[in-house]
Parts: structure tokens; C-alpha cells; sequence
């Protein structure tokens, strides 16, 4: 601890503008000794060392240079010194529980500017995106939270979508998860592995009703229709779907995956179509089919 007389002498700044600067901008709070007199910590030092050098190096006034200060700080604290996949999962973990908007998405924003944007949405996000839906499933978090951190994860994926370029050659691809299945997931990643390779897909989402897909097929000259199912309940109301649009569209070809393509209970008209979720099969699915 430095007093001070101390702290002025290491700064070579008068001791009014330390304590004008604590006074008005709350930069520093010193702890007081038994008498009373103000003790410096070294963070204390190091931070209007900082200031200092905005101040006489950059020319920015004190009231910016302490704004500047209070977003660094802000940002030093969103992921631990040494950020990993996990440390920064955990705080946006906490962050979309809390319902807290503008620090979910400063973690996702220092997340991205880090590591490539595949780490994120691999190793981050999609398993953040189930343990929170394994969560909800056990009554741990509410519907609400879950919605809240599924809408804000969506909106990133999304994000990304509108990035890449597509190649007008390639087929069109209709993404959606068929009526009654409301994890999307695995859509997410396919559609984001699709969007790379410069696939143009329409992406309709969850809990998608078979009325009216034909129209959406025909008006836009779809290819390919991509299904995600997570459970074996699904089965016949994407066994139904596969059956009348290949009645209308003789050439329309499907892919089909999510955690009930692995189920042992496939049904036959279903297993043509089926693709696991490794990314290394996606690529030769893309390799065969859209290429």
C-alpha cells in the first residue's frame, strides 16, 4: 500500500489531480489508514498510470479516458485471463440464464474476435445450446430462460448465414425441422456447413407443418429438402412428408439427420436418406449430391 505523497512522486503527478480525479470520476478508492490518510494499492497505481497516458500521450480529456477505462474493465471481466471454450460457455451460460442482453452478446463478440468462428459455434455454442436444452428438459431452468438463450444463440447463427456468398449453380436447399420438433440444433449446424460451401438455403426453422411446403418448393426452385429430427416420434410425420412431396417432385431429393438418425428403429424409406452428424460425412454427402 502507497500513500499519497508516495503514489505522486511514482506518477510524477501533482497529488490535487489524484485526488481530483478520484473525487470527480471515481477512477481509484483508496483504502484509508487508522489515521485516515488515503493508501494506493498497486491496481490503484496501474490504473492512473493508464489514464495518465491516455491523457498526455493520446490528447483524450480525463472524462474520456476514464469511459474508456470503464470498458476495459468491463471487457477484462466478461472471460477469465486465460479464455477457453469452456470459461467463456460458462460466463455466457450465466449470462443468458440472467437474461442479460448486453453481456451475452460483448462474451459472443470477444468470443468470435478470439478463436475462428467454426470454434465458436462448435465448441461454444452447440454444446451450450444443448446443455441448456437438457436443462429445461429437467426442470432446471424455466421455458422462458431456454426460449431467451435459444433466440439470441439463433439470431448469431443467422448472423453468419447472411456472411457467405452463394453460388447460383448449386442447388437450392429447403432447412426445417418437421411438425411437433422443436430442437433445431442440429438445422443450425447443417445449414451453417451448407451456407459455407455457398449453398442457398431457405431456412424455415422449428415446428415446421407440411401445409403449404409444396408451394415454397415449387415458387423457388428447391433441390434438396433438409430434415432434423432429435427423437424416433418424428418418424411418421417425416415419413409422410418425404412421401407426398416425392409424389409432386419426382426428382426432389432429401437429407435427413439429427440424434433420430442414429436410432436403430429408422424406418426403410427413411434410411436412404439419412446422414449422421459428422461433419467429415456431411462433406461427402456435399461432395455427391451438390456438387
Amino acid at each position: 500500500m502507497y500513500n499519497i505523497k508516495m503514489v505522486s512522486k511514482m506518477l510524477e503527478m501533482p497529488a490535487v489531480t489524484i485526488r481530483a480525479w478520484e473525487n470527480r470520476y471515481q477512477v481509484v478508492t483508496p483504502k484509508r489508514s487508522e489515521s485516515g490518510h488515503r493508501l494506493y494499492t498497486d491496481q490503484d497505481i496501474e490504473d492512473l498510470r493508464w489514464l495518465k497516458r491516455q491523457v498526455e500521450e493520446r490528447g483524450m480529456t480525463i472524462s474520456q479516458a476514464v469511459q474508456l477505462l470503464k470498458k476495459k474493465r468491463e471487457e477484462e471481466t466478461l472471460v477469465p485471463e486465460s479464455p477457453s471454450f469452456e470459461g467463456i460457455s460458462e460466463t455466457l451460460h450465466q449470462s443468458l440464464l440472467s437474461f442479460d442482453t448486453g453481456k451475452a452478446n460483448a462474451v459472443l463478440d470477444l468470443a468470435f474476435s478470439m478463436f475462428h468462428y467454426e470454434q465458436v459455434f462448435y465448441r461454444v455454442l452447440a454444446p451450450l445450446m444443448h446443455r441448456i436444452g437438457q436443462e429445461w428438459e429437467d426442470g432446471v431452468v424455466s421455458v422462458a430462460q431456454e426460449h431467451f438463450a435459444s433466440n439470441l444463440i439463433t439470431q448469431r447463427f443467422m448472423q453468419f448465414f447472411r456472411v457467405f456468398p452463394t453460388h447460383p449453380q448449386l442447388p437450392k436447399v429447403l432447412a426445417l425441422c418437421p411438425s411437433g420438433e422443436h430442437h433445431q440444433l442440429g438445422l443450425l449446424l447443417f445449414t451453417l456447413f451448407l451456407r459455407k460451401n455457398g449453398v442457398d438455403v431457405i431456412y424455415l426453422g422449428t415446428n415446421t407443418p407440411n401445409e403449404g411446403l409444396a408451394q415454397v418448393i415449387e415458387g423457388n426452385d428447391v433441390s434438396v429438402v433438409a430434415v432434423s429430427l432429435s427423437h424416433g416420434k418424428h418418424f411418421p410425420v417425416v415419413s409422410e412428408l418425404v412421401a407426398e412431396l416425392s409424389v409432386k417432385f419426382p426428382k426432389l431429393r432429401f437429407v435427413i439427420g439429427g440424434q433420430g438418425v442414429e436410432d436403430k428403429e429408422l424406418p426403410d424409406d427413411l434410411r436412404p436418406w439419412a446422414v449422421s452428424g459428422d461433419v467429415h460425412e456431411w462433406q461427402n454427402w456435399y461432395q455427391q449430391e451438390m456438387v
